[in-house]
This record gives structure tokens, sequence and C-alpha cells, in this order.
């Protein structure tokens, strides 16, 4: 670092620190890491390539500390919302399925996927889209170079086709 861009820091640090570290504890008064918000500003401000060239330092300065304040609540605010309670396991109900159950429903599985396999490319996309995937008509319509009636009328098909064929699949 240059002589030049280090005096400039120093003096921006006497000249700053005290009314930026007033500033953060007016305005946000639950704040406890003022000091540490105050330096990585300072931090900040020295790894511009050439600071001296700001024009209005005290500004930027301020700038740096307040949206250091709102990224750390941010992240405190998604932290709080992403932390679970702990669970108790055994409170868990058992989700396990019997192996009748599980046999049924890989069999439905794969009946389904049959089903599937048997439509037409498009209308199998234009369903596995609109189905599963979730995407509406005219995105489906966009992405797949179709008319938007095109599509909803794919999927009314597919689910047509489908539905006879399991409903003939339990009349056995």
């Amino acid at each position: 670092m240059s002589d030049h861009k280090r005096c400039f820091l120093h003096d921006a640090f006497l000249r700053h620190a005290r009314e930026m570290t007033a500033f953060i504890r007016g305005r946000w008064p639950g704040e406890t890491d003022v000091d540490d918000i105050v330096q990585e500003s300072f931090l900040r401000l020295s790894q511009c390539p050439d600071p001296m060239a700001i024009q209005n330092p005290r500004a930027y300065l301020f700038q740096i500390a307040s949206n250091l304040v709102v990224d750390q609540h941010r992240r405190h605010i998604t932290r709080n919302e992403l932390a679970e309670p702990d669970i108790e396991l055994e409170s868990l109900p058992d989700t396990s399925m019997c192996p009748a159950r599980r046999w049924e429903t890989q069999s439905d599985l794969d009946r389904f996927t049959e089903l599937l396999d048997q439509l037409p490319e498009v209308r199998r996309h234009a369903f596995v889209l609109f189905r599963i995937e979730g995407l509406s008509h005219a995105e489906i319509a966009v992405r797949l170079g179709i008319a938007v009636r095109t599509s909803e009328r794919h999927v009314m098909k597919a689910t047509q086709h489908i539905a006879k064929h399991l409903e003939s699949v339990d009349c056995l």
C-alpha cells in the first residue's frame, strides 16, 4: 500500500470513525458489533483500487456501514428461519411401509411409467411439465415451441389416456 493511500485511510479513520460509531448506534440501537462494522467499513475502503478518487469518502463509508448492518441482520433472520427446533425422533410417526404396500406402490409407479412411455413425445413432455414440474401452459408452450391451446390439449389427452388405462386395471 502506498504512503499516500495509507495517509488517506488514516486521516479518514480519524475524521469519521467516531461519527460512524454514533451513527450505527443511533440508527440500530440493538447492534452489538458496532466496532467490527466500523472496522470492516474501513477495510473495504482500503480495498478500493483508488480510494482517494472517491468524491465523498464520508458518505461512502456510511453507506458501507449501513449495508453491512443490513446484511448482518438478513443473515441473522435467515439463520433463525432455517434453524429447526430439535425433534425427538421417537415422537415421529413411523412412515415406513410394509413390504406388500411397498411392492404395490412400486407396481403402480411402474404401470404409470409404462403409460407415460406410450404417449407421443411432445404430449408426454407437456404432461410431465404441467403435472409434475408445475409449469403453466404458457411456460410449456414456450419451452416446447407449441401454442398454449396445444399444450392444454396435450395435457388433457395424456390425462385421459392414463386415467382410462388405470381404471381398466382397477376393474380387473
